[in-house]
């Protein structure tokens, strides 16, 4: 190839060639896919994030459903040296299948220098929101005396929960705080009811007439008159008797 055909050939390329109005054609259309490609790989993001909060939101809201089961200890209403073991569902649904265990084994005072298990059923089967089981668990002012029992147990609770889902809570009873504690006597309801319950007991005694007490009503300010009436005429009658008495004195002189 001659020197004359190679320019001819380089001129021809330059010609041929894409111009300045080319160049910046495609890089706009470079850049129009680069911002596309960056939006839609924000979009991509969101979704994700999006579909992660959904499924978060999800399981906070099966979380917030499910029954929770627990047990502890909690003063008796008849009063608040007596400590009963409580099982109570404070979830939104009910708890299944309901097992409580507990290491060492619970047992209590039994009244006479002894000691006794706390019989725990096998299964709870169902406790609704809010229910409870519970059973007496010891009398604190007897226990304190006593250095052969255990001050502290640890214990599982185990459920079924939404979707036969299995739940547990853990226990843990401590008996150290009871131990030194000093109970003052608090008379509520329940006392107030034996006390009629003895008050029942005592009138059922009662054998005046075959059908009870006899009950008389009376009219209270008309007798308090007639006691005045009277005191007034045997006053009257002293005075009476006494002038009486007076007058006779000089004669008999």
């Amino acid at each position: 190839m001659t020197d004359e055909q190679l320019a001819e050939l380089v001129r021809a390329i330059q010609d041929n060639g894409p111009s300045i109005t080319d160049w910046i054609g495609a890089l706009a259309s470079l850049l129009t896919f680069l911002i596309a490609a960056a939006a839609l790989w924000i979009a991509w993001g969101q979704l994700q994030e999006a579909s992660s909060a959904r499924q978060q939101t999800k399981k906070l809201e099966r979380e917030k459903s499910q029954p929770y089961v627990v047990a502890f200890l909690e003063e008796s209403a008849v009063g608040s040296h007596i400590l009963d073991l409580v099982v109570r569902n404070y979830g939104q649904t009910a708890g299944r299948n309901i097992r409580l265990s507990f290491e060492p084994a619970l047992n209590r005072t039994d009244g006479n220098g002894g000691e006794e298990d706390v019989i725990l059923p096998d299964l709870i089967s169902f406790l609704a929101p809010g229910q409870e089981w519970r059973t007496l668990f010891d009398v604190t002012t007897e226990r304190a005396h006593r250095e052969d029992l255990p001050l502290l147990y640890k214990g599982v609770v185990t459920y079924d929960g939404i979707d036969g889902e299995k739940q547990t809570s853990d226990v843990f009873i401590d008996l150290h705080p009871s131990k030194a504690r000093i109970f003052p006597e608090i008379l509520g309801v329940h006392h107030a009811a034996k006390a009629l319950q003895d008050i029942s007991k005592n009138q059922k005694q009662w054998s005046e007439s075959p059908r009870g007490i006899k009950v008389y009503s009376r009219d209270g300010d008309a007798k308090d008159a007639r006691v005045v009436e009277a005191a007034q005429r045997w006053k009257a009658r002293r005075e009476a008797e006494r002038a009486t008495e007076a007058q006779d004195k000089p004669a008999e002189g």
